[in-house]
């Protein structure tokens, strides 16, 4: 018992992702610390991320 808030603690850590997994929209792949997708050869990145020239890809926002 004297324990329990001590697991319950450890349970909302996880649950809410705490422990640095960051996570990327769909059709996006983690690289370089940013959410990243190949920009479209005729067209402009999706909504929701801008181009990034350095990168040559779409990045999340």
């Amino acid at each position: 018992m004297r324990l329990l808030w001590f697991f319950l603690f450890l349970l909302a850590l996880v649950g809410t992702g705490a422990f640095g997994e960051s996570t990327c929209p769909p059709n996006f792949e983690p690289r370089e610390g940013k959410c990243v997708t190949p920009r479209p050869v005729h067209g402009t990145c999706r909504e929701g991320s801008s181009y990034n020239v350095g990168l040559n890809m779409c990045v999340a926002d």
